[in-house]
């Protein structure tokens, strides 16, 4: 059967909850062979416009034409009919199962075919370029390999329509130039990809057509070449300040929070290996690797969350290795890659807010909790982090992911601590949001906090940190100060660990 060539066009979409209108009469069109970028603020109604189309959310009103043929009615089923993948922000795929046994989970059919199943993803691992152990729990891989297998597993499962919803948030600069480059492939075998995506850099080299979506409303849908990068940013989120945040000086000596010869073992090979820094009052520490184990397994030491082979973690000079309570006692705050590790998503935005304050002065009574002191502290983190719709009794689930976000690091921030470990703090969110968050840690930092910050972005890294230090094979590989320029050629050689070298003292 001949695809078409628009195999799917969505037109004038409207969704409501309640009182908020998320999408008002949008349209898109996704065409064969094509990489059609969505954009668009946190909020601006992007990710519930490409769960309408994959059927798992229920348009309002909506005319969906799949292949040529007008549908009177559209539900995931009808869209899984239609040959359309969904591979979601927040990954769907069991932690404790492989992307086999997950894969297995979506088979419709009336057995479970492990061999098949293997065999198909293999295949489309192959075809598309990708290396992945299959066999191996989800819960072992880093994000970035997560991702891939369920992208894997939608082209397994026959998907020709491939929607993918903030893709790139996690991944660093050498595997988001690898998904390109797969999307990219896929699209020349014919599969439809639906991009939604904050980063315009990425739209500007990967993407064939755009849409911009302000305020649940189209404001551009055009092809890309020939499209301005800036006057794309200023459609998505207007005249905002996105201006980098302003560092200050450290002068301070105070070790506010060290690591001491910090060692972690994985099932095969250390993950850590005798790590040692420091970082004083005031300053911003950037921490910088390829995507993979290390950075979540030392944000998680940082933290309290996961105790070391060896080596100790300490907070102000008290030790606080493997015990997360003792370190937030102490006023250090967590801004967890997964932003659902952090939240609670069935519980209301103002008790998401305040679960750090639980049994806090003013915030119970008696053993009751203070629902007024919670309400308040909510509404308080929605209007200074611009948290959208601005309603502290919504359910957290009702948010979308930057809007989560932003109630995340605002409920760490607001406690004014004294050391913030923040891992991966602005990934998923759009522009101005972003420039926000990264504001408001640095302005911690100015107040007198420690900060580490572990991202897979460069530009954030260099942006925010006094000091960066590069991991790679367990170990650091090079130690650079951002307040001289940048040499690009030695951080690449640190981040494969071409050329190790001694940290600065």
């Amino acid at each position: 059967m001949t695809l078409a060539l628009t195999p799917i066009i969505a037109r004038a979409v409207t969704k409501r909850f309640g009182a908020l209108t998320a999408l008002d009469q949008a349209s898109i069109t996704l065409r064969r062979g094509e990489v059609s970028a969505i954009v668009g603020e946190n909020g601006a109604g992007k990710s519930t416009l490409a769960k309408i189309i994959a059927g798992i959310l229920p348009a309002d009103e909506a005319d969906i034409v799949s292949d040529g043929v007008a549908k009177a009615r559209w539900s995931r089923r009808e869209a899984v009919a239609a040959g359309i993948g969904f591979v979601p922000q927040n990954l769907s795929f069991i932690p404790t199962l492989t992307i086999v046994e997950n894969h297995l989970l979506a088979d419709r059919g009336w057995r479970l075919q492990r061999r098949a199943g293997a065999l198909a993803l293999g295949q489309a691992a192959e075809e598309m370029g990708v290396t992945l152990n299959l066999s191996a729990p989800v819960e072992t891989l880093s994000l970035a390999e997560r991702q891939m297998g369920e992208i894997v597993s939608a082209v397994a499962g026959g998907a020709r329509v491939l929607l993918l919803d903030e893709p790139t948030s996690s991944l660093g600069p050498v595997e988001v130039k690898q998904l390109i480059a797969t999307i990219r492939r896929l699209c020349a075998g014919g599969t439809t990809i639906g991009l939604v995506t904050h980063r315009i850099a990425e739209v500007m080299e990967g993407a064939d057509h755009l849409t911009v979506l302000r305020g649940g409303r189209v404001v551009l849908d055009d092809v890309t070449k020939g499209l301005n990068a800036d006057a794309i940013a200023r459609l998505m989120v207007g005249d905002r300040d996105r201006r980098p945040p302003t560092r200050t000086t450290v002068t301070s000596e105070w070790r506010r929070l060290e690591v001491k010869s910090l060692s972690v073992s994985g099932e095969s090979q250390p993950i850590i290996s005798d790590l040692s820094f420091s970082v004083r009052q005031g300053e911003v520490l950037a921490i910088a690797g390829v995507s993979g184990a290390m950075q979540p397994a030392l944000a998680q030491c940082l933290a309290g969350l996961q105790r070391p082979g060896n080596g100790a973690v300490l907070v102000d000079g008290i030790d606080v290795t493997g015990d997360a309570a003792r370190a937030t006692d102490l006023g250090l705050a967590y801004i967890p890659e997964d932003r659902l590790e952090g939240v609670a998503p069935d519980l209301a935005n103002c008790e998401n807010a305040s679960l750090l304050r639980l049994g806090q002065a003013g915030f119970s009574r008696f053993g009751m909790r203070n629902r007024a002191m919670e309400r308040v502290l909510g509404q308080t983190i929605i209007a200074d982090f611009n948290v959208h719709p601005p309603n502290p009794a919504l359910v957290s689930s009702g948010l979308s992911g930057g809007n989560l976000q932003k109630l995340l690091v605002g409920r760490e921030l607001e406690r004014q601590p004294g050391v913030i470990v923040a891992h991966g703090p602005t990934q998923g969110l759009d522009l101005a949001a972003a420039a926000s968050i990264r504001t408001a840690i640095v302005t911690a930092a100015a107040g007198g906090a420690a900060v580490v910050v572990l991202s897979a972005d460069l530009d954030e890294l260099m942006e925010m940190g006094h000091r960066m230090i590069v991991l790679a094979n367990g170990h650091i590989t090079a130690e650079f100060d951002l307040d001289t320029p940048m040499d690009m050629t030695a951080l690449g050689q640190a981040m494969i660990d071409l050329t190790p070298r001694e940290p600065a003292a």
